[in-house]
């Protein structure tokens, strides 16, 4: 028994934050084939973003881990990319405002859909039906930390890259970010 259980940690010295996290083999970044070197690269970047950010901005959430964007490489295990924010359903959320709340800007109904599809939420889960522009829920006050995020991907992306990360990213259709898979 002791001999297998050293043998699986050899063979995954990530003890599976890649392998479940991405959906893919170690040879994605550890075999002698096209890409495997840029795949390496990539993960470790994304390795030391998890960290850090983990440690620092999202501490207080319980941090972030690949499986938390990658999940586990999505439906079918096929994606080594998180999948993007469906932006006809932002879109389509435009015609849904209250009627008390469409004085706000184009730019501001886009962004607060965005956050609705990204959380699976609708508006009042932040803001109070009475008052649009009250802070009093605390889901605001996240929103604001979350907003301060966006910003450090930059430091470990190229901007055309980073500028791919949203909510969804993590979130996906979710107010609860998940760490690793569901084992029920």
């Amino acid at each position: 028994m002791i001999v297998i259980a050293m043998q699986a940690s050899v063979k995954d010295p990530h003890r599976g934050q890649f392998t479940e996290g991405t959906g893919r083999p170690c040879a994605s970044c550890h075999a002698k084939m096209p890409r495997a070197d840029d795949n390496y690269r990539a993960a470790a970047r994304m390795e030391k973003m998890a960290t850090d950010l983990s440690k620092g901005l999202l501490a207080r959430y319980g941090g972030i881990t690949c499986f938390s964007c990658h999940r586990g490489g999505g439906p079918g295990h096929g994606y080594a990319h998180p999948l993007p924010l469906n932006r006809s359903a932002v879109r389509a959320l435009l015609s849904e405002w209250p009627a008390n709340a469409k004085t706000a800007t184009e730019t501001v109904r886009l962004r607060m859909d965005e956050y609705s599809v990204s959380l699976g939420v609708k508006c009042d889960f932040c803001h109070t039906p009475t008052d649009w522009t009250l802070d009093a829920k605390p889901p605001m006050a996240t929103t604001r930390a979350m907003e301060a995020l966006m910003k450090e991907f930059q430091k470990y992306f190229d901007f055309a890259n980073a500028a791919a990360f949203t909510c969804f990213t993590c979130h996906q259709g979710a107010t609860k970010v998940l760490r690793q898979p569901d084992r029920r």
